[in-house]
């Protein structure tokens, strides 16, 4: 099976002189952990690396550093749909995972819970929002029953033709989407929500960077 895992953003919000994921977490590049994880995935037999040109030395430097055999590097775009859609142009397996660098924390169990549901199209892991959500700009217009909101993770796993379609009526529709299963959404198809992980965090600002050292210091004591 072949998996594309995101990685041509730039991180602004890190306000960091390189890319995010290029960031040393404990030592380590954040991008290197999930792609060890995906390696060690047995279903997956290539993992297709959506990266930015400006940073390829970058990119080559870091695959051989840990030796990660099963990576393809695939020239991204500036924005995350279009950058998918490169990504997919690449897949040539029925499903295909997508995943992003900056969720560190991604396990070879978690990423195999995917596999348990053959009969769906559209598996996204989810957990519930344990914090009050409303609606507004500078004043309050309203509220959401946060019962009935989810926290949307990745990886996630969709039929490879379903989700080109979806990315097809996208690109047509000029819609933007931050993660896929919404775009299948749109599509018409079913997209099953499963358990995702507590501690599966996308690092996306300092704070997240610092909460994810933290993370990782618990699991080494563990």
């Amino acid at each position: 099976m072949d998996c594309i895992c995101l990685a041509a953003g730039l991180g602004v919000r890190m306000n960091h002189p390189i890319p995010k994921q290029f960031i040393r977490l404990l030592g380590k590049p954040i991008i290197a952990y999930s792609l060890e994880t995906l390696e060690k995935v047995d279903e997956i037999s290539r993992i297709i690396v959506v990266y930015n040109e400006d940073f390829r030395s970058m990119y080559e430097k870091m695959l051989n550093n840990y030796n990660l055999s099963k990576c393809l590097l695939v020239k991204g775009s500036k924005t995350r749909r279009d950058s998918v859609w490169r990504g997919l142009q690449k897949v040539e397996t029925e499903q295909v995972i997508i995943h992003e660098a900056s969720r560190p924390f991604i396990t070879v169990d978690f990423v195999q819970t995917l596999f348990k549901f053959p009969d769906e199209k559209a598996i996204v892991p989810v957990i519930p929002i344990s914090y009050t959500v409303s609606l507004g700009n500078k004043y309050m217009q309203g509220e959401l029953d946060r019962s009935k909101l989810h926290n949307v993770q990745l990886p996630q796993l969709f039929d490879s033709a379903i989700l080109k379609k979806a990315h097809e009526l996208a690109r047509k529709e000029n819609h933007v989407a931050t993660e896929d299963g919404m775009l299948v959404f749109r599509l018409g198809k079913k997209v099953r929500f499963i358990t995702g992980m507590e501690n599966n965090i996308k690092i996306t600002t300092p704070l997240d960077l610092i909460i994810a050292e933290n993370l990782l210091k618990g699991v080494e004591k563990l």
